[in-house]
């Protein structure tokens, strides 16, 4: 099947928008039921290393939203490297409209870890350099 990036941007900025205030809460908690349907199926990890290489894997071959996905996770740091992600040209839309973004696949990335790792996680920052739907999100566990 071949998805249309045209209809899921318009989709996800036209879903953002219709939640108007209450988007910030169902953002988050798609991200935690999208973690949870990873989470409850992983099994557990020997190390930090085996969470990033099995999240990856779940957002590369199950979620597919991005064409490019790396995951990486040692005993201080974690971070998601994505390129050609869907959600970003949605974002796109209701950045340009003045409109508050929304990606779960942060908070979907936050709760894994918690879930998983079980360790206080901060979130550091959205770096973009520039390029619709490419970032880093960065995370320190705690």
């Amino acid at each position: 099947m071949t998805t249309s990036l045209n209809f899921f941007k318009q989709y996800h900025s036209t879903v953002i928008k219709a939640l108007g205030e209450d988007a910030k809460k169902v953002n988050a908690k798609v991200g935690s039921i999208m973690a949870d349907n990873w989470a409850d199926k992983a099994g557990k990890f020997d190390n930090n290393g085996e969470f990033a290489q099995s999240f990856e894997n779940y957002l590369k071959n199950q979620l597919e939203f991005a064409k490019q996905v790396k995951v990486k996770c040692d005993d201080k740091n974690y971070s998601l490297d994505i390129k050609g992600c869907a959600i970003c040209h949605g974002n796109e839309i209701l950045r340009k409209e003045g409109v508050a973004t929304a990606c779960p696949i942060v908070q979907a990335a936050k709760y894994a870890a918690v879930k998983k790792i079980g360790r206080n996680v901060i979130t550091k920052g959205v770096e973009k350099p520039g390029v619709v739907g490419e970032c880093t999100i960065k995370f320190e566990l705690e």
